[in-house]
């Protein structure tokens, strides 16, 4: 494990950039460390932040938490609504997608919900 500098991320279409406000440290990210899913990268699923770019997303400004798993949106599962279950899904901070222990971090907006300002 190491602290590095790393590149914001860039944007897939229909995908909004999150400045993390706060992450989580759960039993998946210290397995990771011991080689479960074989990942290697950001890790790092569990967050609120607040989304910065594109300046015309819906949630500009907001606090939000986000769905870790983000399916391809064209195979049989994500067209039924099964995006979780997509066989090419990447995984926040766990499979093909750098996670939330960075300053930012990109989910497909569909993926986001926004924090209730009444929640601090």
């Amino acid at each position: 494990m190491s602290i590095r500098d790393v590149p914001v991320p860039k944007l897939e279409p229909d995908e909004a950039l999150i400045r993390v406000r706060l992450a989580g440290v759960c039993a998946t990210d210290i397995e990771i460390t011991r080689g479960y899913m074989k990942f290697s990268g950001i890790l790092g699923n569990k967050f609120v932040g607040e989304v910065c770019a594109p300046e015309n997303h819906p949630l500009i400004c907001r606090r939000v938490v986000g769905e870790i798993n983000c399916g391809c949106g064209h195979c049989s599962k994500c067209k039924a609504g099964l995006e979780r279950h997509c066989p090419n899904r990447s995984v926040l901070g766990i499979l093909g997608r750098q996670g939330a222990f960075a300053e930012f971090l990109s989910l497909p907006s569909r993926n986001l919900h926004a924090v209730p300002d009444r929640v601090d």
